[in-house]
């Protein structure tokens, strides 16, 4: 296998996860056959890239995707938006933008808001296309391909601003999209990329975040390094917390780099990944046993959020036997059954009144508080209240002895 950014044949297993079903596709019955696949993340030695070595094929991913963004709350759009209106100077609002991967349209909406009027995404899944039109955003039924973006080209002209929102993670072939978005952008016009930041999940350890859907998993060096290679001068990058931690650029297309870029990895990259692959078997068991301990003496262990990040840990560990029930507040998971461990979800008002061992979040950090004082009522005097997702600052005590913190 060739790294997904450099090319190189560099890559080295950090873990191997097992074969696992596609964590958003939750079953109707518990008795459903599931397809499942290998989950193998990697490191590349020559640029530092963390990878899938064999991502799933992306029609048996996206064409039905059941995951729209209205659905997440995204703290940090009124800050992106703020950036690009810092753009105004260079564009006006009737500018060209283009956002890949643009799901339901929400992000596009809320530009539109903002009085920009030369809107067009596009988005592979038929479902979210169709949530994307119903709120009157011109929407391209496509891949992100040399082929669509020539389409669009031919039909539109270039871009002024181009956007790729948590999209860049899911591309099994960085350096095709990366040819299309140099299509698009005209000389002189703006990108904003935003991909969840790994490096987060490298410090903590957050082993959620690895699923599936994300081939490629981003460090501040690796994207500065992909938007290098893709000739966009970057202003600005900055952080936030999003489902863990969203990671943002925005600069300007200059064009092609005229010197080979370096792939040469940093020493700091390479210790944390290898750390990071280290750690695991001992935090597999240490999970395992605190479910355990929490379900003695006949007290459940229940998890509330029923998403992907939830059902990948739960898999990835092995401890769906220790759960006795997920909750969650979304209508559309409520009956379902959880991929893989097959635990069933409820709705939140089905938390136990009695014998509640720990309720165990699985939910983002930006929604924790939101979550507990919806159902303070429930919660009020039951077991223990703990997160499974970094950054929150309830996680329970043994992720202390792991991670940068943990080790240092």
């Amino acid at each position: 296998m060739s790294c997904n950014l450099c090319g190189n044949h560099d890559l080295k297993l950090l873990i191997g996860f097992g074969s696992h079903p596609i964590a958003h596709r939750l079953l109707v019955s518990p008795d459903e056959e599931e397809y499942t696949h290998p989950v193998n993340l990697c490191f590349c030695d020559s640029c530092g890239l963390i990878q899938l070595d064999d991502p799933i094929p992306p029609e048996e991913l996206y064409t039905e995707y059941n995951w729209l963004s209205s659905w997440k709350w995204n703290p940090h759009v009124p800050r992106l938006i703020w950036m690009i209106e810092n753009l105004l100077e260079r564009i006006d609002k009737d500018s060209l933008i283009v956002e890949v991967g643009s799901n339901d349209g929400s992000f596009l909406e809320a530009l539109r808001e903002e009085g920009f009027k030369n809107l067009v995404g596009i988005e592979p899944a038929e479902d979210a296309q169709k949530a994307s039109r119903a709120r009157g955003i011109d929407t391209i039924g496509s891949y992100f391909t040399k082929e669509t973006a020539d389409r669009l080209v031919g039909e539109r002209g270039p871009c002024d601003l181009f956007i790729s929102r948590q999209t860049l993670e899911h591309v099994g072939d960085i350096q095709t999209f990366q040819t299309a978005m140099q299509t698009v952008l005209r000389p002189g016009g703006y990108a904003l990329i935003e991909v969840p930041n790994f490096d987060l999940a490298l410090r903590t350890p957050d082993y959620s975040t690895v699923w599936e859907e994300h081939t490629n998993y981003f460090v501040p060096e690796t994207l500065d390094r992909f938007l290098e290679m893709s000739g966009i001068r970057v202003f600005k990058t900055e952080s936030a917390v999003f489902s863990g931690e969203a990671l943002y650029s925005i600069g300007e297309y200059i064009g092609p780099p005229q010197e080979p870029v370096s792939f040469a990895c940093s020493d700091a990259l390479r210790s944390s990944a290898m750390r990071y692959a280290e750690e695991w078997p001992e935090f597999k068991a240490a999970f395992a046993e605190y479910l355990k301990a929490c379900g003695k003496d006949n007290k459940k262990v229940v998890v509330y959020g029923g998403g992907c990040r939830s059902s990948s840990l739960i898999n990835f560990a092995g401890v769906g036997e220790e759960i006795d029930l997920i909750v969650d507040d979304q209508l559309e998971k409520q009956g379902r059954f959880l991929p893989g461990s097959r635990i069933p979800i409820l709705a939140g008002d089905a938390l136990p009144k009695q014998d509640l061992g720990v309720c165990v979040l699985s939910v983002n950090a930006e929604n924790e508080e939101k979550v507990l004082d919806r159902r303070k009522d429930d919660l009020e005097g039951s077991g223990a209240v703990v997160s499974m997702h970094p950054p929150s600052d309830k996680l329970p005590s043994f992720w202390g002895q792991f991670g940068e913190d943990g080790r240092s």
